[in-house]
């Protein structure tokens, strides 16, 4: 592949950034024509910079929406990769990852998350979050892509603008994004080959609720600038329905996990699953009631919006 890629990693004090950056330089993939932008901040000093590695220092703290828009201005690849500061890509993971663009038509790629087994609830916020993105998978086409693992041609970019820096935490902006990918017609395509591990720091109940909630609150699914456009279930367009209906939604959900064939073996993780969809339930219900007005109230104000 003669194009250049560039590697993005928002990060906000990763300590396991060290890990992902040392994965990253034992790519089988040629490396030649490859450069890795970590961009936030690094105050534990594990970002060691070289030739392939660049630090870009936000100063201050910024939502990984404004760090990756920060890091696309910087690159200076025709692809531009995804990877999050918490995770461990797979030694094929580039490999895997861009090979489907040997097609011309692919326009967008996103890739498989495996999880470690250690600790309980950060096992369980894994399963909750990114089960249909197992590197056990099937690969095909997805409505939306997670950007822990992501990446398209720059002329997507250029289409679809930036990812919305309103979002204030790693919650929604991504879903964000590859929906608005979508609905301009481009197909996401899921390649479970090309796997990274996610280490994240949620360690408690607490991280997993509050996780859960975040994400039920930026969630496009009760976004009003979709509600026209996806074929959103009826319970989903006022706070007092979702509430209602919380302990079916998040049963039901955690259902289609329990029935996972992959899934199996995380088994036990399912009472800390409903409880992580009730709370996405609870947070959506904030968002429907208007509890969360992070956003502008003017549709088009904002780069990154709805077109």
């Amino acid at each position: 592949m003669s194009s250049w890629v560039s590697v993005i990693i928002p990060n906000l004090n990763s300590l396991v950034i060290d890990r992902t950056l040392a994965a990253l330089r034992d790519q089988r993939f040629s490396l030649a024509r490859v450069e890795i932008l970590v961009v936030g901040l690094d105050e534990p000093r594990l970002v060691r910079t070289d030739r392939l590695v660049r630090m870009i220092s936000t100063e201050t703290p910024v939502p990984p929406a404004v760090a990756r828009n920060v890091g696309v201005q910087e690159a200076k690849g025709d692809l531009l990769c995804f990877i999050d500061a918490d995770c461990i890509p797979h030694q094929d993971w580039l490999e895997n990852l861009l090979s489907p663009y040997n097609n011309p038509n692919v326009t967008v790629v996103g890739g498989g998350v495996a999880f470690p087994t250690d600790g309980y609830w950060r096992l369980a916020d894994n399963v909750a979050t990114f089960y249909p993105y197992l590197h056990t998978s099937l690969p095909g086409t997805r409505d939306q892509l997670p950007t822990l693992n992501l990446s398209f041609r720059r002329e997507v970019w250029d289409e679809v603008g930036i990812f919305d820096e309103r979002y204030p935490y790693p919650a929604g902006e991504d879903a964000d994004w590859s929906t608005r990918a979508r609905l301009a017609g481009h197909q996401l395509y899921f390649e479970p080959r090309a796997t990274v591990t996610h280490c994240p720091a949620r360690a408690t109940l607490r991280d997993l609720w509050q996780h859960a909630v975040r994400f039920g609150q930026y969630s496009v699914k009760v976004d009003k600038r979709y509600q026209a456009r996806l074929a959103l279930p009826f319970v989903l367009r006022h706070w007092l329905l979702v509430l209602l209906a919380t302990p079916i939604m998040a049963a039901f959900v955690t259902g289609r996990v329990l029935f996972n064939r992959y899934l199996w073996r995380y088994a036990y993780t399912l009472p800390a699953v409903y409880i992580a969809k009730a709370g996405w339930c609870w947070g959506a219900s904030k968002r429907l009631r208007g509890q969360v007005t992070w956003y502008c109230s003017q549709v088009g104000s904002v780069p990154g919006q709805l077109r």
